[in-house]
């Protein structure tokens, strides 16, 4: 497995019919470049699931602990839905880039065309909505990055917003370095800050702004209204209110799409 260049995780804790029909659409999608999958979160509840014949890596709440990292919390979210994937790095060193895709991800085209879009793309980190503090000052997760010994000041801090991303083998190990050094922080400021404090290049899938490269505005989903508070409310890509099925617009991320069960 690990001689593949890329590999593609979807981040799920169930194996829903519409999950199923994701992970084969993706896998598909990725026949050639790498290897597609679930990244099943175990719980108490759906821990006797059908597995579906899913290629699996599964883990469970004990990701937050047995890394010796430092977690926001006792729970995955909000904030330290990473750890998963770098466990998976862990133990998968040698792929070139990670794809981490949460389950109510979807993209109204041809997955393949999207990832074939990033072939060229060098970035260690791609996400969307990438911000700098001054653009969003009141956003409520800038203080989350902490270090018990250093400090990067807020108006050098980055955000992100991360139902999908891809990262280099390069941006995990770092991650895994300044984690296990006892930096902390919700994802979404953690890993774009430090990234770019660190060298390492990131990139914006679209939208607008000085991350996005030249070609690529609003390429891939429709940027949000701006606001200080940083309240992703409307665009594709969005914190809330969710999209019950996927929006019409061609050859764009959408998220988060809630199907109804059928």
């Amino acid at each position: 497995m690990e001689s593949s260049k890329e590999a593609f995780l979807i981040l799920s804790n169930n194996t829903s019919i519409h999950l199923i029909r994701k992970y084969r659409e993706i896998f598909e999608a990725t026949s050639g470049l790498g290897d597609t999958l679930l990244l099943y979160h175990l719980l108490p509840n759906n821990a006797s699931t059908s597995q579906q014949k899913l290629e699996i890596f599964a883990f469970n709440n004990e990701v937050l602990t047995a890394l010796n990292y430092f977690p926001l919390g006792f729970t995955l979210v909000p904030g330290s839905n990473h750890f998963p994937l770098l466990k998976f790095y862990l133990s998968h060193p040698n792929y070139d880039y990670y794809w981490c895709i949460e389950e109510d991800v979807d993209f109204s085209g041809d997955w393949r065309a999207f990832f074939d879009a990033f072939s060229s793309v060098d970035a260690d980190f791609i996400s969307s909505h990438i911000r700098r503090y001054q653009d969003e000052p009141e956003w409520p997760w800038w203080s989350a990055l902490a270090h018990p010994y250093f400090v990067i000041p807020q108006k050098q801090r980055i955000r992100s917003f991360n139902p999908i991303y891809r990262i280099s083998r390069a941006g995990l190990e770092l991650l895994h370095k300044v984690l296990s050094s006892k930096w902390c922080g919700h994802h979404e400021v953690l890993i774009p800050t430090l990234l770019y404090e660190s060298g390492l290049s990131i990139s914006d899938f679209g939208g607008m702004g000085e991350f996005v490269p030249d070609g690529f505005e609003n390429r891939f989903y429709l940027e949000n209204t701006p606001n200080p508070k940083g309240i992703l409310s409307d665009g594709t890509m969005r914190w809330r209110p969710v999209f019950e099925k996927t929006g019409s617009l061609e050859n764009k991320l959408y998220h988060p799409v809630k199907l109804k069960d059928e």
